[in-house]
């Protein structure tokens, strides 16, 4: 997909979005899916997550909800800390002597 297609696609998806705010996800003509960035309501999982459907028929959806919490949670710590630990590197491309 070039730039202007996902541009294209993003712009499609954000109106669609704005239409079914009922809706977690939508679906695009390019058969692309998007979260719904207006549903305010509970944590669906992805249409085409069969993994999730499953886990949902034998645990119920509550039990999905809670797995997808602590492991979001524990990927947002995990990019936090990234983020930390590349901030707080030195810059290979300045050097230590602090005069200019």
């Amino acid at each position: 997909m070039s730039e202007y297609e996902s541009m294209a696609d993003r712009d499609e998806a954000l109106a669609l979005s704005r239409a079914a705010p009922h809706h977690a996800w939508v679906l695009t003509d390019r058969d692309v899916w998007h979260r719904n960035p207006f549903y305010h309501g509970p944590e669906m999982p992805h249409p085409e997550d069969d993994g999730a459907h499953d886990f949902i028929a034998d645990h119920g959806i509550d039990a999905w909800r809670e797995a997808t919490r602590a492991a979001r949670a524990a990927a947002i710590a995990a990019a936090e800390a990234k983020a930390r630990e590349i901030a707080d590197a030195p810059d290979p491309w300045w050097p230590d002597d602090p005069t200019p």
